[in-house]
């Protein structure tokens, strides 16, 4: 027989359904899987298109996480560790991806604030005034929308495009521009911002501390809760009687505070719920050593606080370069360090935000410098 009748072969060579839509993962597998696992639907031809696209925007996302938080670390390698804590910093990740096991990549330490009324600091430098007998953490807030749709919404735009042969690619809409100093947010100007590796925003603004829109403000005052200092008189001018007594009951049921301890109350007729007052050391002069690290403690304890009461953000002063005479560049260096490795040491911390807020041009310039070089530290 002749086989001139035969069938004639392909010119050029053939190409994949992943390269005509434009992904990377493998859209024929994907196809493969939906028809093993869902043999009683009809599956079209776009849906592995989408899946493929859904699941390339995900790892990219959780990579690129994962990448900046090893670089954080000055580490050269994405662990599984990396892309554990990636993932718990993100609200949208985590509520995603609560109930996947990442092997090897350890735990996330979640201790119950009952546990932690007595700790190394001693009973008077922890003591909380609510009101009540036993304080509650506040409620989760919730997502306005589900996440879930939020990332299948995404992925779904990134696989049309790319369905279309489009050069543009669903990665590019996530970069995130740096804070510039005349930014306007939430009626507020931001001079200076840096995120760190763990999801959590540092702001430098200028701005009245008892106007700012935040879950708990710090007052630096003295064993007696002195409220003569600049924070103390601001805030009893906005608070109040009502405020005031707040204090007063807090001052009997405290007694003295100790150095470096905090302690905190309910705030009234200020947008802060809260306000931590703390006794901030004083600066010797002849031992720094000492100074800095009471100074350390002092940011801690505050910062304890606000997570016992599962606060997302704080306001603080230049804590110790007042009445307390610390030299504004060593606290703004102390308090930032001090922050950045609170975090790292406590890695489910419900604060998000923390404010400095500041009012001479001196000690904005001094924290807008010591925050810029907080990476390379």
């Amino acid at each position: 027989m002749s086989a001139r009748g035969g069938a004639k072969k392909r010119s050029g060579k053939s190409i994949s359904r992943s390269a005509r839509a434009g992904v990377l993962f493998p859209v024929g597998r994907m196809h493969r899987y939906l028809r093993t696992n869902t043999v009683k639907y009809r599956i079209g031809m776009g849906a592995p298109v989408y899946l493929a696209a859904v699941i390339e925007y995900l790892t990219a996302e959780v990579l690129e996480l994962a990448g900046n938080a090893a670089r954080d670390n000055k580490k050269s390698r994405v662990t599984p560790r990396h892309i554990l804590l990636a993932i718990a910093n993100d609200e949208e990740l985590h509520q995603l991806l609560k109930n996947v096991t990442i092997a090897s990549g350890g735990v996330i330490p979640r201790i119950h604030p009952e546990l932690l009324q007595r700790g190394k600091r001693g009973s008077k430098s922890k003591i909380i005034y609510d009101g009540t007998t036993r304080p509650s953490p506040a409620p989760p807030k919730k997502l306005k929308m589900p996440p879930k749709k939020m990332y299948v919404k995404k992925a779904a735009a990134a696989a049309a495009a790319a369905a279309a042969n489009s050069k543009s690619s669903a990665g590019n809409s996530n970069d995130k521009g740096k804070a510039t100093a005349a930014l306007k947010k939430g009626g507020l100007a931001i001079l200076s911002e840096k995120r760190l590796f763990l999801g959590q925003k540092l702001t430098v603004i200028q701005s009245d501390i008892a106007s700012i829109p935040v879950d708990a403000i710090v007052n630096p005052t003295n064993d007696s809760f002195y409220m003569g200092g600049q924070v103390g008189t601001a805030l009893e001018k906005a608070g109040g009687k009502e405020f005031m007594n707040e204090v007063d009951k807090l001052k009997e049921s405290q007694k003295t505070l100790d150095t470096a301890g905090a302690a905190i109350c309910l705030g009234h007729n200020f947008p802060a719920k809260w306000v931590i007052h703390c006794n901030s050391p004083v600066w010797s002069g002849t031992n720094n050593s000492v100074a800095i690290q009471r100074l350390e403690n002092c940011v801690k304890n505050c910062l304890a606080l606000a997570d016992e009461k599962n606060l997302s953000t704080i306001a603080l002063p230049s804590v110790g370069s007042g009445r307390g005479g610390f030299p504004k560049q060593a606290a703004a260096e102390t308090i930032l360090k001090t922050i950045s490795n609170y975090f790292v040491s406590k890695m489910a911390s419900s604060l998000k935000q923390v404010y400095f807020v500041l009012y001479d041009k001196e000690s904005i310039g001094v924290y807008t410098s010591e925050l810029a070089k907080l990476e390379t530290d």
